[in-house]
Formats: C-alpha cells, sequence, structure tokens
C-alpha cells in the first residue's frame, strides 16, 4: 500500500468510529430532545408523539443512526478537506515505514523481562508494606 491508500484508510476508520460515538450520543441525547420537542409541539396544539425514534430499515437503522452517519460524514468530509491534515497523516506514515520492529525472539525476550521484573519489584513492595505496617502498629500503639 503507497501512502496515500494508508491515509484514505486512517481517514475510513476514524470515520467509522466516530459513526459509533456519534450513534451512541444521539441516542443518549435523544430521550430528552423527544420529551423537550414533543412538550413544544403540544403547547403549539399539535397531538400525539411528533417526534420518535422511527424505525427505517428494520430496527437496526433508526432516526437516531440515521443522524448519526450524517453527522459523522459531516465530521470527515470536514476533517479531509485541510491539506494539512492529510499532510500530517502522510508524514506519520512515511516515518512509521521506517521503524525497525522487533522480531519474535526480542519481544519474547523482552517480555520475560518485564514480567520477571514485574514479580521481584511486587514482592520488594510486598516486604516493604509488611515491614512498614509493623512499624506503624508499633509507633500507633499505646503502651498497656
Amino acid at each position: 500500500m503507497d501512502v496515500k491508500q494508508l491515509v484514505n484508510l486512517i481517514y475510513i476508520i476514524a470515520g467509522v468510529i466516530t459513526f459509533v460515538v456519534f450513534d451512541k450520543m444521539v441516542l443518549w441525547v435523544w430521550p430528552a430532545l423527544e420529551n423537550g420537542a414533543n412538550t413544544l409541539f403540544r403547547m403549539m396544539g399539535a397531538q400525539g408523539n411528533l417526534l420518535h425514534n422511527w424505525a427505517i430499515i428494520g430496527s437496526y437503522v433508526t432516526l437516531t443512526t440515521l443522524i448519526a452517519l450524517v453527522l459523522a460524514g459531516a465530521a470527515m468530509v470536514a476533517a479531509y478537506q485541510p491539506d494539512e491534515y492529510r499532510s500530517f497523516l502522510s508524514e506519520v506514515v512515511i516515518e512509521l515505514k521506517k521503524v525497525t520492529w522487533p522480531g519474535a525472539d526480542e519481544t519474547r525476550r523482552s517480555t520475560l523481562i518485564v514480567i520477571v521484573f514485574t514479580i521481584i519489584l511486587s514482592g520488594f513492595l510486598w516486604i516493604s508494606d509488611s515491614v512498614w505496617r509493623v512499624v506503624t502498629d508499633w509507633i500507633l500503639t499505646p503502651p498497656t
């Protein structure tokens, strides 16, 4: 994949994540909007529940899903327009291609070192905590 394709892939992934977040946000805010709008409509003399989360395609695509899709699409178009964003992402991709990633043996060795060091440090902290608990109890316990 060349740099331009990777940058476009990053925008697509960001768009999907933005859609999911907006879908949850709109679904979370919708009951308050629905309640306020319906109260306003009733004050104007309208009958019934005018602002409802209608199912458009089955129960999966509702009005809130469509609103989130439009918002995410608008956000992605706004983010894709400035050249400086795309050039920045292109530079990031170029720099990431220069990175030398560790091999399997080096990764295993580093993981083992981290695990051993964590166990040793945990033991040291456990011993220190036990010692300081005894010392603190000895200092704070009044003589009888």
